[in-house]
């Protein structure tokens, strides 16, 4: 694989909560260079012990969500203002119940989660206001969402439950749903510059693929007929977590280095390349990553022990 140049700077299961990991959130500088991407100067973005994970930015760059443990069974949603140079995260939600997978919603005018609710077992959609006030139950019937990710304000894919995990398109004013895919990952993406929807095909457990949703399978419902989604790259070796740069090139971790598959989009000959090893850094394993609109922060997922 070849070496890109870079400066250095220096699955759970929601109703488990006891095992949820023990993990802390970086945030990184990136900037591009001729030569590649620049990855450097590391922050922790919260000092709390305990959960700290699922960081998502906002579509305007004004802020990045993530949620964080305030003990061993409740789970909450932060923001972090990007516009101000101390990384100080201020809660949004004050509830009993545990919330996770925060993100706009499409109007950007609401935050969405994913809330687990008394019983520990029930999780339903949810919007709060950015002040974690007026919580609304989108789809009161949907108990067993995992992950989302809106296609419009009135659709959204969602990753459900049980196992082998299935990709469900819903409608919310007509109460409509599809189920797309089975046998997914958690990571799935509608990128909207591309006009792609995009999700992890674990179908062959020895060889984990991104597919692309073909159009027709996303426009119509409870259809009889089902055109095979394509394969847009191979992953790498049982990793599922990735995100996209402006450009359509690919970010995933794998044993603590991190790479980069340039534009599958348009080079289907496109490898996995070496970015960065983010040991430099001090930190030994990793998983989830996202990155800012402008592509000028990347927040990395690290963990102790046994992968989530």
């Amino acid at each position: 694989m070849k070496k890109l140049f870079f400066v250095v700077a220096a699955f759970w299961s929601f109703s488990s909560m006891a095992q949820l990991p023990e993990t802390v959130i970086y945030l990184f500088d990136i900037q591009k260079k001729a030569k590649g991407l620049e990855i450097g100067n590391p922050k922790i973005v919260s000092n709390k012990s305990g959960y700290n994970n699922q960081p998502y930015f906002t579509m305007d760059g004004d802020y990045m969500f993530y949620v964080s443990s305030m003990d061993s069974v409740n789970i909450e949603l932060y923001k972090i203002d990007m516009g101000k140079k101390k990384l100080k995260g201020k809660r949004i939600t004050h509830t009993k119940e545990a919330e996770y997978s925060p993100k706009f919603t499409p109007d950007m005018e609401n935050v969405s989660c994913v809330r687990v609710e008394k019983d520990r077992k029930t999780q339903h959609f949810y919007t709060y206001s950015l002040k974690g006030k007026k919580p609304v139950n989108i789809l009161p019937k949907l108990t067993s969402i995992g992950y989302y990710e809106w296609l419009n304000q009135n659709e959204f894919l969602s990753f459900e439950l049980p196992e082998p995990f299935y990709l469900v398109k819903h409608h919310i004013s007509g109460a409509r749903c599809d189920t797309l895919a089975t046998n997914i990952g958690r990571t799935f993406y509608n990128l909207r510059s591309k006009g792609k929807v995009v999700y992890v095909d674990k179908s062959d457990s020895d060889k984990w693929v991104i597919r692309m949703i073909a159009p027709e399978n996303l426009k119509t419902f409870n259809r009889k007929g089902h055109t095979e989604n394509p394969v847009l790259t191979e992953t790498l070796p049982k990793e599922e977590d990735y995100c996209f740069t402006q450009d359509g090139s690919i970010l995933m971790g794998h044993k603590g280095m991190l790479y980069i598959k340039k534009n599958p989009f348009k080079n289907a000959n496109a490898t996995w390349d070496e970015l960065i090893d983010m040991k430099t850094f001090g930190i030994e394993k990793f998983y989830r990553i996202a990155i800012s609109v402008d592509n000028t922060k990347l927040a990395v997922v690290a963990y102790r022990g046994k992968k989530p």
